[in-house]
């Protein structure tokens, strides 16, 4: 976790990317079975999977919605292994969320921090997970109880709900 952008060589950085480069270092991941077991959502998801890269955007759909990820898969010893890092929804569709993100990665500054370091730090190893939700008033729902679930490091700002339910695991982990 960043407790302070401050180097200690080098007193307050103006650049937050020494702050960023510490978070490969320290990204938190909790795992736990009770929120596992805890997962219910109203219909089965069937996951696609795309390399996150330009040449992949015509494979992501432009007419369905639902729910996507960013799982950071390092590729390496033949293991078939990856890192939950993020959970979104999109009521528009895949591709123009997927796009989205491609110009997130290109941009120097925003607001969304942490998503365009998981974007810039790792783009030869993220790959862009996604699930149809026939119907459009339960996508959020279904981010909802994926994002309790998996509880993805990037970003740390949740919903409210979920907020208070994540302060709650804290407090019993602690």
């Amino acid at each position: 976790m960043i407790d302070s952008i401050t180097d200690s060589t080098n007193g307050p950085e103006k650049n937050m990317s020494w702050a960023f480069a510490r978070l490969a270092e320290t990204i938190r991941f909790t795992l736990s079975p009770s929120l596992w077991a805890s997962f219910d959502i109203p219909q089965e998801l069937n996951w696609s999977k795309v390399k996150f890269e330009e040449a992949s955007a015509k494979k992501v759909p432009n007419d369905l919605i639902g729910v996507y990820t960013f799982v950071l898969e390092p590729n390496i010893a033949n293991l078939d292994l990856g890192y939950l890092l993020y959970v979104g929804m999109t009521r528009d569709n895949f591709r123009a969320r997927f796009r989205a993100y491609l110009r997130h990665q290109q941009e120097e500054r925003t607001k969304r921090h942490r998503v365009q370091y998981m974007l810039q730090t790792w783009p030869e190893h993220l790959s862009f997970y996604y699930a149809p939700i026939t119907r459009s008033d339960e996508v959020k729902s279904v981010e909802d109880e994926l994002i309790v679930a998996f509880k993805p490091p990037v970003p740390r700002a949740y919903p409210g709900r979920i907020r208070e339910r994540f302060k709650l695991l804290d407090i019993l982990n602690s």
